[in-house]
């Protein structure tokens, strides 16, 4: 996997989107390729969570016969997490507030890197 490329992916995103504070990009085992957050954060814990998140919901949609989960929103009180996924690439988006409008707009380029790479 190409993470030069999806770096720079992210990159742009977070220079389009100024709502966002924080791109991270792992594979489905946990392992960070990439990520950059506008605040000091740890990657590695933020990686576990999600993915403790995104596995339980591919777990849920099996269950309830919809099928592999590729995308989860997590609505805090604070803030929002953005969980695009596939088994090659989760990409994760992190926004405060101020990001409600934009969630959709994020999410959706989210999707185009994981098209392009995952």
């Amino acid at each position: 996997m190409a993470a030069k490329e999806i770096e720079a992916m992210l990159e742009r995103i977070m220079d389009q989107i100024p709502e966002v504070e924080g791109l991270i990009a792992c594979d489905p085992s946990g392992k960070k390729l990439t990520g950059q957050t506008i605040t000091e954060m740890d990657h590695d814990a933020i990686i576990k969570s999600v993915l403790n998140v995104f596995n339980a919901a591919n777990d849920l949609g099996a269950k309830v016969e919809k099928g592999e989960v590729n995308e989860v929103r997590v609505n805090s009180k604070e803030g929002y997490t953005v969980i695009v996924g596939s088994k090659k690439l989760v990409l994760i988006g992190l926004a405060g507030l101020d990001a409600i409008n934009s969630l959709s707009l994020i999410a959706r380029n989210l999707h185009m890197v994981l098209e392009k790479f995952g």
